[in-house]
């Protein structure tokens, strides 16, 4: 089958030098990114450095079938020009659209429903999901339920995170929907299992070697948590995601100012955030633009902890146990889904003994269920993706 992927990339994009029509252009290196302007260009690029484990979990599902990716801001770009849409129309027998938090009232699908209007091809939506459940049927912009009508008449497929966007896209009248999770979950089935297997181990609580992740710049959750479980001469290891660009933590200086080493990973430069006078251990920002570099650091860690979900899926994938912290509905919707071992923000900020409490928490995890619930959601996706034809 012939496929043409585009929506949310894997981090391959940063190869992409151009498009002419529908034929990709890949340079054989990666853009600099050592000075403040070329690092912020990168993020918002991706928006959310978490955002390349979708797209490649998309695409790795895809493997075996002759699939090209074309960037949507090409498809966007060209939504005028007939020339393109009727060579991917000749040319492809399918699309999937990786996706992600695309049903929320702050975003209108617009681009989106004029893109898909113009290919006549089946369309496979993958790993769509709500930001929000709260009002989302009275808030959801004309250009999202555009897209959705122009899905619903259409032969199309909807991959959502869970449960509650699948209840949601069947009252909105769409005929194929499977709750299947984040495609980024079934990249490297093996590590996963073997991350929730060591998972189950009440001594992690005393673990020194942590990825943490949340939303620094914007809570002081994660310096809190780092206080909690850290001893005072370990150091504090914090991934960055998209904090530079939506949660005020700025790099000071100007556009040509030296703020990242690539090959560490570490952003080097000065940081300015609310919050950071809090800090009581030494600590250190890291950002990774390569899910290859960003797995093999984690493996370096005793374990990944905190508020994001693809900032812990990465460490499962690595093989590394990881522990999330559900601070919203996405979160919720994903690791209810899957089965996941998680604690609610709301326990957890309130423990006064956070290490105590952790290990007692560990202790009871069920590896073998959880590992259970984890193979038959793998099976069902793989099912689901045989029911379409790929």
């Amino acid at each position: 089958m012939r496929i043409l992927l585009t929506g949310i990339p894997s981090y391959l994009q940063r190869t992409i030098g151009s498009v002419s029509g529908l034929t990709v252009h890949h340079r054989p290196y990666f853009d600099e990114l050592t000075a403040k302007k070329d690092f912020l260009s990168q993020v918002r690029k991706i928006a959310n450095t978490g955002n390349y484990l979708i797209g490649e979990g998309a695409a790795q599902s895809l493997r075996g079938h002759d699939v090209t990716y074309v960037p949507f801001w090409h498809l966007a770009n060209n939504r005028f020009s007939d020339e393109v849409y009727e060579q991917a129309n000749r040319e492809f027998d399918l699309c999937v659209f990786a996706s992600a938090n695309l049903l929320r009232p702050g975003y209108s699908a617009d681009l989106e429903a004029e893109v898909f209007a113009k290919l006549k091809m089946p369309v496979v939506v993958m790993g769509i999901g709500i930001q929000r459940k709260e009002g989302l049927k009275e808030l959801l912009p004309a250009g999202t339920l555009k897209f959705l009508d122009v899905l619903r008449n259409r032969e199309s497929y909807f991959l959502t995170r869970g449960y509650f966007t699948a209840e949601f896209l069947k009252e909105q009248g769409m005929k194929f929907v499977k709750p299947t999770g984040c495609p980024s979950l079934y990249f490297a089935p093996d590590q996963m299992a073997r991350s929730l297997t060591a998972l189950a181990n009440p001594a992690l609580a005393d673990a020194q070697k942590i990825a943490f992740g949340g939303y620094l710049g914007s809570v002081a959750d994660t310096i809190v948590d780092a206080h909690a479980l850290l001893g005072p001469k370990s150091v504090a290891s914090y991934v960055v995601q998209d904090e530079v660009i939506a949660y005020n933590l700025e790099l000071p200086g100007d556009d040509a100012t030296p703020v990242y080493d690539r090959a560490s990973g570490r952003i080097t430069g000065e940081t300015q955030y609310k919050h950071k006078e809090k800090w009581q251990r030494e600590h250190e920002l890291i950002a990774f633009f390569d899910t290859n570099q960003w797995r093999t650091w984690t493996t370096s860690r005793d374990m990944c902890f905190g508020r994001r979900f693809h900032g812990c899926i990465i460490g499962m994938q690595a093989g590394v146990p990881a522990l999330m912290i559900a601070v919203d509905d996405r979160m919720r919707e994903m690791l209810e889904f899957i089965g996941f071992p998680y604690i609610e923000a709301a326990t957890w900020n309130r423990e006064a003994d956070k290490r105590t409490y952790l290990a007692n928490f560990l202790s009871k995890i069920d590896s073998e269920a959880a590992i259970d619930r984890y193979q038959a959601c793998e099976a069902n996706f793989r099912n689901v993706l045989g029911q379409i034809g790929i």
